[in-house]
């Protein structure tokens, strides 16, 4: 009976010792919990941002490859390599020992990776834009004469190539687009350039010509009035004229031609907007 007594307040002791124990580690296990919700918060937001930045990255290189394909550059070489990964898992206990893998473990794992894949792909698009940035500052004087705007806004009556003639009603080629609007209407510089002509062209009317440097000429027919004149320099968007209905027209509108090397060139191949 002795031994039951001492063994239940032996027991009874450990109990409470045990008790003791717990209570005492209670705030350390609530704090771990915290921390490892904290922990979880933060490993999902930074997986979110990753997610973030994989897809800012992914519209950054499709962008890059439409301006490439724009300017005629050619692709970069493969950059396979740089993306590559392998070799054997990083463990914090040295060679040979393999630490448990926990899923925060694996998450950290796979981020450390996208991060080094992102930096990869993030210095790769860098060159891409220096090669870009390079390519249109030696062109931007090219851009800049390009005429890639509507002259004036209206309606295509007449477009450029073949057609009948609405004066001879025989089959004659059209040499620009004819724009049909009020008169008056301001007409706009498609690009930077030079006027060198200002004057009467006999069926044209009063014409105006414009050089833009690096093979491209604009012509301007049948105008009611002159904003520029010649030797003036002037940019694209600036009024240069105002529609009118000189020379040989059926009606007040804009003969519009675009001519490189001296050959005239369809005026909408040109257009951007």
């Amino acid at each position: 009976m002795l031994i039951i007594i001492t063994a239940a307040f032996g027991l009874a002791g450990y109990w409470c010792h045990c008790y003791r124990q717990m209570a005492d580690e209670r705030p350390v296990v609530r704090a771990l919990k915290l921390q490892n919700q904290r922990q979880e918060a933060q490993i999902q937001q930074l997986a979110e941002q990753l997610a973030g930045f994989k897809q800012q990255m992914a519209s950054l290189s499709a962008f890059n490859r439409k301006l490439r394909a724009m300017a005629n550059l050619e692709m970069p070489k493969s950059r396979d390599d740089a993306f590559g990964v392998g070799g054997p898992e990083a463990s914090a206990g040295g060679p040979g020992i393999r630490l448990t893998s926990t899923v925060r473990e694996r998450q950290l794992q796979a981020m450390r990776r996208d991060l080094s894949q992102l930096a990869a792909e993030g210095e790769a698009e860098q060159q891409v834009q220096r090669q870009l940035a390079k390519f249109l500052h030696e062109r931007r004087s090219i851009l800049a004469a390009t005429p890639s705007i509507w002259p004036v806004r209206g309606w295509v009556t007449s477009g450029y190539g073949y057609r009948v003639s609405p004066f001879t009603g025989k089959r004659q080629f059209h040499s620009g687009i004819d724009i049909s609007t009020r008169r008056g209407t301001p007409i706009k510089a498609p690009a930077d350039g030079v006027v060198t002509f200002a004057g009467v062209e006999g069926g044209m009317g009063r014409m105006l010509v414009i050089n833009h440097g690096h093979g491209l000429v604009t012509r301007y027919a049948h105008l009611h009035k002159f904003k520029v004149k010649v030797g003036q320099k002037v940019k694209r968007g600036q009024v240069i004229g105002l529609v009118g209905n000189t020379g040989r027209s059926t009606g007040p509108h804009l003969h519009y031609e675009v001519m490189l090397s001296g050959a005239t060139t369809n005026p909408r191949n040109y257009i951007l907007e």
